[in-house]
């Protein structure tokens, strides 16, 4: 029996472990790239992949299988096994490939191997990967342990930059950040040196604009204390007086000529002629196209290049049409040959990342065909994803999905705007970019692009927490009166997900023709009963709406979306929310506002209240929006004014604001908030200033006393308005090395967090603007709670024991506490039984 044979037998009984001490027990000249098949199957089949052993193993597998690519690339198993092991690497943008090779190279019935049928589950479970990628870790969540540890590192990593003359000094130097940034990724380039004044870190994207996204949202994350020794770069600075080696030559720019052409679609076509190097063309072409466009880098600038140099080309000899020498000029003497022709050289990354380019395409009048091939016209930021996906290429987006980077666009019907209204198209796709950065922030997202086709409309992104994303997303879409949206990456050979769909059509509401409303006059007459002199019972009031709301559409007289799209509900639903005065009910009002817009035209009322909740969300851009709307909308309305002039005041437009007090006071003379804000915009206040006060002059004149007892309550509605950056960074010193998953903004603010082995959800219930605001004093004092363990198990009022699940942190310092149950009540009926309970701690 041979020792293959041996193999199979023992790959039969599972005894993997045989397989590999025997093949690794051959000497060198007797493995081969059968055994080496073998071995990797056995490592496959012994892997745990949710250990770190197992993981090792798989790679191994990898690395094993690797070697033989150009033998083995048709053979059955070798393409199987490799993507056997990727796969369960969670590099199913690479195994997919594999496994739809391995199936066209499938033997037939042979029960040694796999079955076509499993195959082809392996291949949709690819697919459905990539088409709702799961990262383990986020490319967010990667990039923050890279600067932790990079911080921690930098002083052993400078140390070693100065010795790097020394033997070995200059290998350790790099091996310790090529070992540091694989904390994020395999693939980033990367060069170290010295600028004179600090250490130097380039991040190189060698070309790639998908990569240099990548290397950006690096560059925006580096902590402020890492600036004092080092700059981090994004592209190589131009270096003119380079020189590169080949075969004992050494070139140089002022060794190669570059012929410079402007081309119709924009940008540079570039020709190339080195004389030193024509003898390598023949057998080192990828030599020499790596020297030169390397040397073109250094002349330039990395930057500068990527962004104007649309073709290149090297030529043996120049033909005759490039022959007149005056045409030709020295790649050294490029950059001032560009800056003639009125080119700008001095490109940061981001200079190059902001920019749009516009494109065309011709639709396809089909709303079954793919997402996008509809397309009319659009813009993006990173045109290689959109050319790769109308051209049924990935590879832009596998290189992101590989480091845990998600990129992928909405895709809504436009079937519910008029034919042909296009203003009311793309202001509907502004607002809801607005909404969906308002709600997840930079640092988890960023809009690549949008596109209109004849069906459908488009919002592209990069997603560097596609989970934050998705979950945002799902909370943005939900009022925005759509049938549906869909989520999709830009992969076209997977589907899509379905991530919201509306209401099918409905029957029409009954409405009161008295009000115009679903509301009776009954049913307004006792709104009005809940208030009264002192200010009113305005969660009663909201009360009584919910429960027309519910009482309505259990007795079928309207669906909940026509309950949203009621106007004078609206008003009344927005008008307590904002009278309750507390975060969550704000945004409550911002979540059910958006539905009754299409019914607000004329009426300033709607605007002003949707805008001051808004505003109490933090979210001051739309606010402002929102108040001059309403303004324009309704100019005798007042109280819109006294909104506009905050805002504008807060914008820095302080002339006008003080014209919007002037439009107030001729309406309301007198006033005691008109007088008040314009006393205040004279004096420079700050927009939190402006709101910390009440609208009766007496209540108002106490609560400036400090002897209103709603002053604390109501000073905590205000602190979700600003963010305090420094109040921010210091709750990210508290918690940040123990965060995983952070979201923020939706409406809340949480992550993960590991206590010993376990992982605990934290909340807290507040945006980000409240969170700075919180005692850092009593935030250590929570986290030093938290990682004590002291929480980790409870006993409930009833006896029952159980497991910390998640924690709530309040604005007002309040925190619950939320158990999983380790068992039922005994005594408890199943429908009964509660899966969790909670508890409030005691202070310490």
């Amino acid at each position: 029996m041979t020792l293959l044979e041996q193999c199979q037998k023992w790959h039969e009984d599972d005894q993997h472990e045989k397989i590999i001490a025997a093949i690794l027990a051959l000497p060198p000249e007797e493995q081969n790239a059968r055994t080496d098949l073998e071995l990797a199957r056995a490592y496959n089949n012994l892997a745990d992949p949710q250990t770190e052993e197992g993981q090792e193993m798989l790679w191994q597998a990898v690395s094993l299988l690797r070697l033989h690519e150009e033998e083995l690339q048709d053979d059955y198993a070798w393409n199987f096994r490799l993507g056997y092991a990727l796969f369960f690497l969670r590099h199913e943008e690479q195994a997919l490939s594999l496994f739809e090779r391995a199936l066209s190279l499938h033997p037939g019935d042979n029960t040694q191997i796999n079955s076509r049928e499993e195959i082809e589950d392996l291949i949709e479970m690819c697919r459905g990967s990539l088409a709702l990628p799961h990262f383990a870790e986020s490319f967010c969540r990667r990039t923050e342990k890279f600067w932790q540890a990079f911080v921690r590192e930098e002083a052993k990593l400078r140390r070693l930059m100065d010795e790097s003359s020394r033997s070995g000094s200059g290998e350790k130097m790099l091996n310790k950040c090529e070992k540091l940034l694989g904390l994020i990724s395999d693939s980033i380039s990367f060069e170290l040196g010295h600028n004179g004044e600090k250490y130097e870190l380039v991040l190189t994207a060698e070309g790639d604009k998908a990569k240099l996204f990548e290397l950006a949202y690096i560059g925006r994350r580096v902590p402020e204390k890492l600036l004092e020794n080092w700059s981090i770069q994004i592209g190589r600075r131009p270096s003119g007086d380079i020189m590169l080696a080949a075969d004992n030559l050494q070139i140089g720019a002022a060794d190669v000529r570059v012929l410079v052409e402007e081309i119709e679609e924009g940008g540079l076509a570039l020709t190339f002629y080195c004389e030193k190097l024509v003898f390598l063309l023949k057998n080192e072409e990828n030599s020499v196209w790596w020297m030169l466009t390397t040397l073109t880098d250094q002349v330039l600038g990395e930057i500068a290049a990527m962004a104007y140099i649309e073709s290149f080309d090297v030529v043996a000899r120049p033909d005759e049409k490039q022959a007149d020498a005056s045409r030709w000029v020295l790649l050294s003497e490029l950059p001032k040959t560009l800056e003639k022709m009125g080119y700008k050289l001095s490109l940061s990354a981001e200079d190059l990342l902001e920019s749009y380019v516009v494109y065309h395409t011709d639709p396809v009048d089909d709303p079954q065909a793919d997402w996008r091939l509809d397309v009319v016209a659009g813009v993006t930021r990173l045109e290689p994803l959109v050319k790769e996906y109308l051209a049924a290429e990935h590879d832009s987006v596998d290189m992101l999905y590989a480091d845990g980077i998600a990129t992928g666009f909405f895709s809504y019907p436009l079937d519910g705007f008029d034919e042909g209204d296009s203003e009311a198209i793309l202001d509907f796709r502004d607002r809801m970019i607005d909404e969906l950065m308002n709600a997840v922030g930079e640092d988890v997202m960023t809009i690549t692009g949008s596109a209109t086709g004849l069906h459908y409309g488009y919002i592209d992104f990069v997603a560097w927490d596609l989970e934050a994303v998705l979950y945002a997303a799902l909370g943005c879409f939900e009022n925005s009166g759509l049938s549906f949206v869909d989520f999709h990456t830009f992969r076209r050979d997977v589907g899509g997900v379905r991530l919201y769909s509306g209401q099918e059509e409905e029957p029409p509401a009954e409405v009161n023709s008295e009000t115009g409303s679903l509301l009776s006059a009954a049913d307004i007459e006792k709104l009005e009963s809940f208030e009264d002199d002192e200010g009113g019972y305005f969660g009663r009031m909201l009360d009584y709406i919910q429960d027309f709301i519910m009482r309505g559409i259990a007795e079928e007289r309207f669906t909940e979306q026509q309950a949203r799209q009621d106007l004078v509900l609206a008003l009344w639903y927005a008008y307590a929310c904002n009278n309750i005065n507390d975060y969550d009910h704000y945004y409550e009002a911002i979540r059910w506002m958006p539905a009754s817009e299409k019914n607000a035209a004329g009426c300033g009322t709607w605007y002003q209240r949707y805008s001051v909740a808004l505003m109490y969300c933090g979210r001051l851009e739309e606010a402002a929006r929102y108040a001059e709307l309403g303004a324009s909308e309704e100019p005798s309305y007042p109280w819109v004014w006294l909104q506009v002039g905050k805002l504008r005041a807060h914008f820095g437009d302080k002339r006008g604001a003080l014209e919007a007090v002037a439009r107030g006071l001729a309406l309301v003379p007198g006033d005691h908030e008109f007088e008040t804000l314009r006393s205040e915009i004279w004096q420079d206040a700050g927009l939190e200033q402006m709101l910390y006060h009440w609208i009766d002059p007496e209540k108002d004149r106490l609560l400036q006393e400090g002897k209103d007892e709603s002053a604390a309550a109501k000073q905590r509605a205000i602190s979700c308005i600003l963010v305090d950056e420094e109040g921010l960074e210091r709750f990210r010193r508290i918690f940040g090395p123990g965060l995983e998953s952070y979201s923020k903004n939706n409406p809340y603010c949480g992550f993960i967090y590991h206590i010993g082995e376990e992982k605990i959800s934290v909340v807290f219930r507040m945006n980000e603007a409240g969170l700075s605001k919180l005692d850092p004093v009593w935030l250590k004092r929570q986290k030093e709670r938290l990682d004590s363990g002291c929480w980790l198990r409870g006993v409930s009022e009833d006896g029952a024991c159980g497991t910390l699940d998640s924690v709530a942190f309040c604005l007002d310092y309040s925190v619950v506490l939320i158990y999983q149950r380790d068992e039922a009540p005994a005594d408890a009926a199943p429908e009964d039984a509660e899966e969790f309970f909670y508890l409030t701690p005691a202070e310490d």
